[in-house]
């Protein structure tokens, strides 16, 4: 009984002290496959600031950088704002007259705007105090009448609020 309990407590030890050390990268690998949603609002317009590569979106008042995957934005030959990855295009719609790369929701579409975070919290100390992190990020779900389906995902650095694109999956697109 006492070897079992002994072994227990050195299992208990090693878990916690890998938990200290690589709980940021577990729960990074658990985000892959699942988060917690914080929430999800439908969007009403998306806009492009940027040169065609790289640049940012701006989906209602959210900026959302597209480095480092740097998709190419800009206009289809039926005037449409559009984004381009990996060969794949995704037009969100037609181009308003008042503003260059600027596009408002179909109706016929579904595009949401949701706001996630990591199941998982990994601790780290500030100072002398011991603090609870978890990741955040949004998930952008646009999907057309025609079955093409965008998704695209971007972590939130928590000191600074900033984004980068880590994702984009285009599905059933035309090119």
């Amino acid at each position: 009984m006492r070897k079992i309990l002994i072994i227990l407590l050195i299992v208990i030890v090693t878990m916690s002290i890998l938990w200290v050390f690589a709980g940021r990268q577990i729960s990074s690998f658990v985000d892959r496959f699942k988060m917690a949603k914080i929430e999800s609002t439908a969007i009403h317009s998306i806009s492009y600031e940027g040169t065609g590569d790289g640049g940012t979106l701006i989906i209602d008042d959210h900026r959302l950088a597209l480095v480092p995957l740097n998709p190419h934005v800009g206009s289809t030959k039926e005037n449409e704002l559009a984004l381009a990855s990996a060969g794949k295009v995704f037009a969100f719609g037609p181009l308003r007259l008042s503003e260059p790369l600027a596009a408002d929701v179909e109706s016929s579409d579904t595009a949401l705007l949701t706001r996630q975070r990591s199941y998982l919290a990994w601790p780290s100390f500030n100072g002398e105090r011991l603090v609870w992190n978890r990741a955040e990020y949004y998930k952008l779900i646009w999907n057309k009448q025609n079955a093409a389906k965008l998704e695209m995902l971007w972590p939130v650095d928590s000191a600074t609020k900033a984004t980068s694109l880590i994702r984009i999956d285009i599905s059933n697109a035309a090119r």
